[in-house]
């Protein structure tokens, strides 16, 4: 249950919290340019364009008619402030600024580039031309992240894997490279819901980092409990819903971010490991639905989580009305972690969690975590792998492992981002992923095989190079090939590569 009101020792011990805090210098960002001369290009029909005579200096425009647009040839819009591109048809038209007046907007997406309006016939045209020129003159804005491709589990081979960050996009402004994603830095608006999906810390947030933010949130709960007034709760809060949330909250640490949704399960369980009572995210004025359907599923990861150790689940939630504060729930009392803030996404949350285990007087071992969720195990079906190592080259996690001299395929579950590149990468469609973490330090990082054959040894040296299974497969399907018509050829796919070569260079029969 929230504070009412707050008592001096906790007013004393959240001054001393914010005193400590403004110790952290975040580290700068870049930051991104825009240049608009007032150009706009002007999408609708006959009758929206009668409606345009207010739209004078300093604004140029050109209209761009629907009606003259061939079917099956619509229009499409890249680009930003600045620099928009619009194909209509087979003309294609550069401008600073899109206004955009058709009966349906062309752009869907929850959050619209910058420079780009979508006004109807029954708007105030003087409002909007009023906007259009507020959007003139050269603009910056911060660098909202990160990109890490060496971590970036989307793709390997040609095989498509994860694609969260693309899918809770709400201004789709991260599109599909093959292998790796690009994020249009112009049409980013900082929601920072990429970075907290991301299950390997390819994509973070730029300002603050994520080991800025942690460095701050420890701060805070160090400096607060040292004050001897109890454990903080916290609140994540954007600019604009700040001051509510302090009035509401008196005796909490409201932390402003951007946006809240950059904020992931990492640095939940990192404050509560610290000494937390609960985490507090507040999407008061509506977040975009792409966005609150990938937090919320975080948020029930976390809620499972925490259930599992025997804690209150909702020690860690999203709030849309300050009137649910009556029934929030808290941590119980906890010995405080330790260790440092870490950027490192995954070290971050298992060093958390491990903490958070070591105090539960009951834990599970495994817990079953909901679909999409950023940790969990590969599965192998023995009837069809051929230890072929094609998901092993394939795993960006580094989660599946070769056996080395042995024919098997290890396994360590602390390393599986759930990204599904080793399900499409399988050529016998032999492996399965589910989500789901174990709890166990020792059982999620030592490494277990999922599958193991018996070696075949060649029959010329002897020398181990290949499983029986695979032997015996190559031996079925060839046994009636052009090539494999003689025994002693046959023979020759029994043998290494080695052995293999020197027998077709002294076979008289050989083509070589």
């Amino acid at each position: 249950m929230s504070d009412s009101f707050a008592s001096t020792e906790k007013i004393a011990a959240q001054t001393a919290a914010y005193d400590a805090a403004k110790r952290i210098v975040f580290k700068p960002t870049s930051v991104i340019e825009y240049q608009s001369k007032g150009h706009v290009a002007i999408i609708g029909n006959a009758h929206s364009m009668s409606l345009l005579g207010k739209i004078r200096s300093p604004l140029t425009s050109e209209a761009i008619l629907l009606e003259t647009l061939k079917k099956n040839q619509p229009i499409s819009i890249s680009g930003a402030l600045g620099n928009f591109e619009i194909q209509a048809g087979q003309q294609v038209y550069k401008a600073d600024m899109v206004l955009d007046i058709s009966p349906q907007p062309i752009l869907s997406m929850a959050l619209k580039p910058p420079g780009y309006l979508a006004a109807n016939d029954g708007d105030d045209l003087e409002a909007v031309k009023g906007e259009l020129e507020s959007l003139i003159g050269v603009f910056d804005k911060p660098r909202y992240f990160d990109y890490d491709a060496s971590l970036c589990a989307h793709g390997r081979s040609g095989k498509q894997g994860c694609t969260r960050c693309i899918d809770a996009c709400p201004a789709q402004a991260i599109s599909s490279l093959g292998e790796l994603i690009e994020v249009d830095a112009y049409r980013c608006h900082g929601g920072g819901i990429c970075a907290t999906v991301c299950p390997s810390g390819a994509i973070t947030y730029a300002y603050p980092t994520a080991g800025d933010l942690s460095a701050h949130v420890r701060a805070l709960i160090l400096a607060y409990n040292k004050a001897d007034a109890g454990a903080p709760g916290i609140a994540f809060v954007n600019e604009e819903q700040q001051q509510r949330v302090q009035q509401a909250m008196p005796g909490s640490l409201v932390i402003c971010v951007e946006e809240v949704a950059s904020v992931g399960p990492e640095i939940w369980l990192a404050a509560l490991a610290w000494g937390a009572r609960n985490i507090l995210l507040f999407d008061l004025d509506g977040m975009p639905k792409s966005a609150r359907q990938a937090l919320d599923l975080h948020i029930e990861m976390v809620e499972t989580i925490l259930q599992a150790m025997q804690y209150p689940r909702g020690a860690v939630a999203v709030l849309s009305n300050l009137n649910d504060l009556i029934s929030i729930d808290v941590m119980p009392e906890l010995e405080p972690a330790t260790n440092a803030a870490l950027d490192q996404k995954r070290q971050a949350f298992y060093m958390a969690l491990d903490h958070l285990v070591e105090q539960a007087e009951k834990v599970k071992p495994m817990i079953s975590l909901p679909a999409g969720s950023i940790f969990g195990e590969a599965s192998v079906s023995p009837d069809a792998c051929t230890l072929c190592m094609a998901c092993v080259s394939a795993c960006p996690g580094n989660a599946l492992q070769a056996g080395g001299e042995n024919p098997q395929l290890g396994f360590v579950e602390a390393n599986c981002l759930q990204c599904g590149t080793c399900v499409a990468t399988c050529p016998e469609d032999a492996i399965d992923i589910s989500p789901r973490l174990l709890l166990d330090k020792a059982a999620r990082t030592t490494p277990r095989v999922l599958y193991a054959e018996s070696p075949f040894h060649c029959i010329s040296c002897g020398k181990a190079f290949a499983t029986t299974s695979g032997i015996t497969a190559i031996l079925s399907k060839l046994a009636f090939h052009p090539m494999f018509t003689d025994d002693r050829a046959l023979s020759r796919l029994k043998m290494c590569s080695d052995c293999r070569v020197k027998d077709m260079m002294e076979d008289p029969n050989s083509d070589l």
